[in-house]
């Protein structure tokens, strides 16, 4: 119970961090908005994907972007395992990057914005899949 306790404050602490940092860079990054990071859409989640890294705002962004591809994909896989379904998509070995996956997220995004109206994370589930589908022996590791 105590641990529970600690680690939800510790959750509220580094959201509450965070958005004080993306508060701070946003004041001065006329390109990226606080809508770009409470939208929860696709297209919004691809936006901070690419941000330039001259933007006031790239780092908030890229960190965003960052924590929303590695929460999404690990809540897949746990989702996945649990329901002892197969993944939605395998990851190569080695793994890209999260510099190169953002990259082609954004890439995906450009060539499909039909979704960019979608919520984030179903957008990157769909990107995922696209990008790296599982194969039968994929599917195993």
């Amino acid at each position: 119970m105590m641990v529970r306790l600690i680690g939800r404050t510790l959750t509220a602490g580094v959201l509450a961090l965070a958005s004080g940092a993306a508060s701070m860079a946003l004041a001065q990054s006329p390109s990226i908005n606080g809508d770009t990071f409470t939208a929860g859409t696709t297209g919004a989640l691809a936006r901070l994907c690419g941000a330039n890294a001259q933007e006031a705002a790239y780092a908030a962004a890229i960190h965003f972007c960052h924590g929303l591809l590695v929460g999404s994909g690990q809540t897949s896989d746990m989702m996945h395992k649990r329901q002892g379904t197969r993944p939605g998509f395998c990851l190569p070995t080695p793994s890209p990057t999260l510099d190169q996956v953002a990259a082609r997220f954004v890439a995906w995004s450009a060539a499909n914005p039909q979704f960019d109206g979608t919520r984030a994370a179903q957008g990157l589930m769909r990107f995922a899949a696209a990008q790296y589908p599982c194969t039968a022996t994929s599917a195993q590791r």
